[in-house]
Formats: structure tokens, sequence, C-alpha cells
């Protein structure tokens, strides 16, 4: 794929909100108005949620504060939620949500506010 084409459909992508150029750009010989509105499509199958806390948000291996540390989000940042499960109390609050699609990444529920759909447990 060439660099200007490559801008243009990231460009397509991210107007819609989706952040997952990634995923968009993998097949490089299915790029094109129909495989990204596939992949956006896909991503706005799923509840959407909210960082609330102001600090980073630490993405962990399980539902735990003990579990391996993945990551972390940005406060005010917007994540795609596969499901919920209890876990352990953060601040009296035992549900954490899945992130992950293909490998699990958990966050405390206490630092995220659903801001659109129903989120289903795991």
């Amino acid at each position: 794929m060439h660099y200007k084409a490559a801008i243009a459909v990231m460009a397509g992508v991210m107007g819609t909100g989706v952040a997952t150029v990634p995923a968009a750009l993998a097949d490089a010989g299915r790029t094109g108005p129909d495989r990204v509105s596939v992949t956006a499509h896909v991503a706005n199958a799923y509840p959407k949620g909210r960082v609330i806390s102001h600090h980073r948000l630490a993405i962990r291996s399980r539902p735990t504060n003990h579990s391996q540390r993945l990551g972390s989000l940005r406060p005010g940042q917007i994540v795609d939620i596969k499901c919920w499960a209890r876990g352990q109390s953060v601040r009296g609050d035992r549900t954490w949500y899945r992130l992950g699609i293909s490998t699990p990444e958990w966050v405390a529920g206490r630092y995220i506010r659903i801001i659109k759909g129903r989120v289903h447990h795991c």
C-alpha cells in the first residue's frame, strides 16, 4: 500500500472515532471503504466506557491489582468494553471490565463510567 493511500484509510477510520487503525491496515490486499466500514461496525458493536480516574488507569492481565500490568489508559480516554466480571475490590467496587477481544485485558470498574451500551457478564 502506498503511503498516501494508508494516510487516507487512517483518516477515514479515525474520523469514525474508532481506534483500530492497525487492524484496518493489517491486510493490505483487502483495504478500502468496505474493509474499513466492517472494522468500524465491529468496533462500534461493543459498549463504550470513559476513564474517570485523575491518573493513568492500569490495564491488568486478570481482574486483580496483583496481576501483571500490561499498560495504562489516560484520564478521559474512551474504550470498548467486552464484558464485566467480579474481581478484587478496588475502593469497595469488585467490578472489572474486560477490554481485550482475543487476549484478556482488565481494568477496575471503579474508574470506568459506561457511556454507551449495556455491558454483559463474561
